[in-house]
């Protein structure tokens, strides 16, 4: 009985030739499965696993030689990290962080980077070069149904940037929106004289500008056309009443409207910019909403004055950050860094104390000192 239990489990030899092909091939498949699901993370961690083998074969005595040099935040390795001055595990953070999808499109994308102090990132933003390949692009127009595909250098072609409507800002590479807001510079500032002044327009950045430029072609304007339009905005001051110089601060729309330089859509864009400053406190300050031309700052500078009591201030030890965040002057970096500082010392007494604190540059402090205000002096001052 004994004996016929154990002639059970035999394999005849078919069986067990058949096991020997099967098991290498399971094992081949399972192999393929893995590298197909995972082929670039697999191949980063093993060369960053490899790298970090051989740093702790090294004596850990030994240090790392800081030398900073131009590099490429998406093909830099775990080595160069490390001469950049990073510990080992934000190096291997930055790698994997990569590995996973993460493509850095500019220098500030790599200030995202966990590990990544403030400090680290002025340190090294000026070696920090994007290759070709991961730079934002301009956005190029599709062709329309039916069309030939063409090159799109080759689909350029001389234009009049006062003439074009949307669709023909469109075609030349920029976005519907990008078009719409052209045309409303171009309509608040009452045309475009020169490239220059096309430049001008915030819209149009510099890479598309540089790619432009060669092809505008501003057609002669009308000589009568500026003084037709003072004496209009004069007439309008007249028949509506308005005293000038005028006050930004407390100016209306139809009351900006009617200053020499100043149309409908400017004035708009200057109360909104108004709104978010808390107000102005210098009249150049307009110039930073992006519309205003050099030609009509020239005819409007003298008709507007800012008076600075009129300010809002934000309570920066108090306001809640989501208030502070709105304000044009303050980044993103400079928001964590003020957030930050107000939790560990409880607030400030004077701009000066952010600036010895390293919150604020001089320069950001100077900037910001009219709109800042200080509500109770922190424990300790």
């Amino acid at each position: 009985m004994k004996q016929g239990r154990e002639r059970k489990w035999r394999f005849s030899s078919r069986e067990c030739r058949g096991l020997l092909v099967l098991v290498p091939v399971v094992v081949i498949l399972a192999w393929l499965v893995t590298e197909a699901v995972h082929p670039r993370f697999g191949d980063s961690t093993r060369l960053l696993g490899d790298a970090m083998v051989e740093e702790n074969n090294r004596t850990s005595d030994t240090p790392v030689v800081c030398e900073l040099s131009p590099f490429d935040p998406n093909t830099v390795t775990y080595e160069e990290l490390r001469t950049l001055g990073f510990d080992r595990r934000t190096s291997a953070g930055i790698v994997k962080y990569r590995a996973a999808g993460k493509v850095f499109a500019i220098p500030e994308d790599f200030a995202t980077c966990y590990g990544v102090t403030d400090s680290a990132y002025a340190r090294l933003k000026p070696y920090i070069t994007i290759g070709e390949e991961y730079r934002l692009r301009p956005h190029v127009a599709e062709p329309a149904v039916g069309a030939a595909v063409r090159d799109t250098v080759e689909c350029l072609w001389p234009f009049d940037p006062n003439a074009l409507g949307e669709d023909g800002f469109v075609a030349l590479g920029f976005t519907p929106r990008q078009a719409r807001t052209i045309i409303n510079f171009r309509e608040a500032c009452g045309g475009f004289d020169s490239a220059e002044e096309f430049s001008r327009c915030y819209a149009v950045s510099e890479e598309m500008f540089g790619r432009l430029k060669n092809y505008i072609c501003i057609a002669e304007r009308r000589p009568d056309s500026t003084a037709v339009g003072a004496i209009t905005a004069i007439t309008a001051v007249v028949e509506q009443g308005v005293s000038l110089p005028l006050e930004l601060n407390g100016a209306d729309s139809v009351s900006l409207d009617a200053v020499p330089g100043i149309g409908g859509i400017t004035a708009a864009v200057i109360i909104r910019y108004r709104e978010r400053l808390g107000g102005y406190c210098r009249k150049e300050q307009v110039l930073e909403t992006g519309v205003v031309t050099e030609r009509n700052w020239e005819r409007m500078r003298e008709q507007i004055y800012a008076d600075s009591c009129a300010i809002q201030k934000i309570d920066i030890n108090f306001a809640a950050p989501n208030a502070v965040a709105e304000h044009p002057y303050i980044t993103p970096r400079m928001l964590r860094r003020i957030l930050r500082n107000r939790q560990l010392k409880g607030g400030w007494s004077t701009i000066e104390d952010m600036t010895e604190d390293n919150t604020l540059t001089k320069e950001e402090a100077a900037r910001l000192a009219p709109y800042l205000h200080f509500g109770t002096t922190p424990s300790g001052h």
